[in-house]
């Protein structure tokens, strides 16, 4: 549902003669219902088969075994259901499933060119078919608990689920999230049914045998054990509480000088409006976070003074990979990127392990668990689709403490 506040104050009284605008309606599906009976309860969406044909079809298709599937072994299915009996894994903001042998991989046929639909994931609850670079997926779909238009690029909208379904996503994704996706015991799709307009629901499906005895194997041993952090420790006060991190100084010597002469203000860089050189000035102190998302990570802004980052600050630099330090633990203090290499202010703390990172951001520095809380919490504040806060959350200041 789209809220519109009306203009208040001088604004108001200019355009008084102007009609307002109507009222944006939210587009509502017209299709069948699909129903998911899940390990972790039922799941019930409705979907855009107007808006959203070809992906609907295809979805419809695999559900009920009217297209053909290669298996694990890479033998044509026939007439068998695809999504029966697969693991449902946690995802930022919501829940995935359709891969058949590893997840990242569909087994149901090549992608395609994304279908364009005109729905977006303005509001939760949003089932979508994967799309990264413009390519559909052609069996992994998502579930998204809350509005989301950072996904806008990498799926595809066919489905609207209901609020109980969004409540059941929302809690299956913490789950998982907050073990990496390792949980003791996967969370299953037991089966996959469509449901047209004036049928009756079907009843509730029951476990298949031995699904209460499975288990989802561990992650495998690091190959090389992880270094701790030996440099300065930095102090971030916010608006929410004081953070604490050590740095990788060794690790990662770039990074944490950018860091230090940033926060110290010995650092110049350019004001991305006027393009002006900035010299003397401590970089965060002022800013704010402006990507909150739960379960995942907080990420400050770029700009100064804009909390809607993504400014040009003058320079860039490379990625600090080191074998053993990737993102086990909660805590870990990085840089975000555009891509390799384009390394510059903006950091982020995760909340969780969230092995997925690994080899594509710079690890500078580790938070300890107070902190952890703090980005627990700052991390579920209200936030907009775009992910950010609804009341900023501020960096006061940012201190970095000498060596002990």
């Amino acid at each position: 549902m789209l809220l519109l506040v009306p203009v208040t104050g001088a604004a108001q009284t200019r355009h008084a003669t102007t009609p307002a605008p109507a009222p944006a309606v939210a587009m509502e599906p017209t299709g069948p219902t699909v129903v998911m009976d899940t390990s972790a309860g039922r799941i019930l969406c409705r979907l855009y088969t107007k808006e959203a044909p070809q992906t609907t079809a295809n979805f419809i298709a695999l559900a009920q075994g009217t297209k053909d599937w290669n298996g694990s072994d890479g033998t044509v299915q026939h007439a068998k259901p695809f999504y029966d009996g697969l693991q449902i894994f946690g995802v930022t903001d919501g829940i995935s499933s359709g891969d058949r042998t590893a997840f990242g991989l569909g087994t149901a046929g090549p992608a395609t060119a994304a279908e364009k639909t005109g729905l977006d994931f303005d509001r939760a609850g949003r089932l979508a078919e994967a799309a990264p670079k413009g390519q559909e997926d052609s069996s992994r779909f998502q579930i998204i608990a809350h509005a989301d238009l950072e996904k806008s690029k990498g799926a595809v909208v066919f489905g609207q689920c209901d609020d109980a379904s969004i409540a059941i996503a929302a809690g299956v994704s913490h789950d998982l999230l907050s073990t990496d996706n390792h949980p003791e015991h996967p969370v299953i799709l037991r089966k996959v049914m469509i449901v047209a307009e004036g049928e009756p629901m079907p009843p509730p499906t029951p476990a298949a045998p031995g699904e209460a005895t499975l288990t989802v194997p561990p992650p495998p041993p690091p190959a090389v054990p992880a270094p701790e952090p030996t440099g300065p420790t930095v102090t971030i006060e916010t608006s929410m509480g004081t953070m604490s991190c050590k740095l990788f100084s060794k690790e990662a010597p770039i990074g944490v000088a950018n860091f230090i002469g940033l926060a110290t203000g010995t650092k110049p860089f350019k004001n991305p409006t006027t393009h002006a050189e900035v010299r003397g000035k401590h970089f965060y102190d002022g800013l704010s976070f402006r990507r909150v998302l739960p379960d995942f990570m907080v990420q400050n802004a770029d700009m100064p003074g804009d909390s809607g980052g993504d400014g040009n600050i003058g320079f860039k630099f490379e990625n600090e990979i080191v074998p053993g330090l990737t993102f086990d633990r909660p805590g870990r203090l990085a840089y975000a990127n555009a891509g390799p290499n384009t390394n510059a202010s903006e950091f982020f703390i995760t909340e969780h392990a969230v092995h997925r990172l690994d080899g594509n951001y710079t690890i500078f520095g580790q938070c300890d668990d107070a902190t952890a809380k703090i980005v627990e919490a700052i991390a579920r504040v209200p936030r907009d689709a775009h992910n950010r806060p609804l009341t900023p959350v501020l960096i006061k200041k940012v201190m970095v403490e000498s060596k002990k």
